[in-house]
């Protein structure tokens, strides 16, 4: 499977015609993220949805216990009475998660990280196209909270396997240079509760962010050679 941004959905079709002949031209399908690049706000809602989609459904769930009290008390739903309430921290509501497990994403730093000198990546002498290329570092922290200690450790480890094992698809499928796991925190009580327990797992990753510059008018528009002056 082609993930990439300059992927060619028409290669190698040619080769399959008789010369002469022209076949129909297929586009590849538009991409909000090669066309926009990625950005933090885009990583909290690629990391929430992987989220959703593994807990919407306990049997996803390799944990027994943690199966067993999904099944009992309910899997992620869109409800406001959802067993288990993931949401980012910009929209996390501390009440929801006051009686129920609940995942809130947070937003890390991201920090430029320079390849070549100046950012350049090359230069079209002729038309004047300048390319740049350089990497941000990046990284989130989903917190699990939960009502026990010990429900917190499980909710936590179940997070932390399973941005491991995905993290491979998620780097492919996404277009980044890498996507780790990074930390699993010791539990803590949340300060917004007395009841609550918190436990963060931290991943890192490399984004890749290109951009060139043209200049208004071409570098040679033309070139008018005087005999007489060549041969003089």
């Amino acid at each position: 499977m082609a993930t990439g941004c300059n992927f060619d959905p028409n290669a190698g079709v040619d080769d399959l015609y008789p010369d002469g002949t022209a076949p129909e031209q297929r586009l590849d399908k538009l991409s909000a993220l090669c066309s926009l690049g990625h950005s933090p706000r885009l990583m909290t809602g690629i990391i929430r949805q992987l989220l959703l989609q593994y807990f919407v459904d306990e049997e996803n769930v390799r944990n027994a216990h943690l199966r067993q009290f999904l099944r009992d008390n309910g899997t992620w739903s869109e409800s406001v009475n959802s067993g288990l309430y993931i949401e980012s921290l910009l929209r996390w509501r501390p009440e929801l998660t006051e009686s129920r497990p609940a995942l809130v994403i947070k937003e890390g730093d991201w920090d430029w990280t320079r390849v070549g000198i100046g950012d350049a990546a090359g230069e079209d002498w002729r038309t004047g196209k300048e390319s740049y290329y350089g990497l941000w570092k990046g990284s989130h922290t989903v917190f699990a909270i939960g009502n026990e200690g010990a429900e917190t450790q499980i909710l936590a480890a179940e997070v932390a396997d399973l941005l491991l094992f995905y993290a491979p698809v998620l780097a492919e499928q996404m277009n980044l240079q890498r996507f780790v796991p990074l930390q699993m925190g010791a539990p803590a009580a949340l300060q917004e509760s007395t009841e609550n327990y918190v436990i963060p797992v931290s991943v890192a990753y490399f984004a890749a962010r290109e951009w060139y510059t043209l200049p208004d008018a071409p570098r040679l528009k033309r070139i008018v050679f005087d005999v007489e002056e060549l041969l003089g």
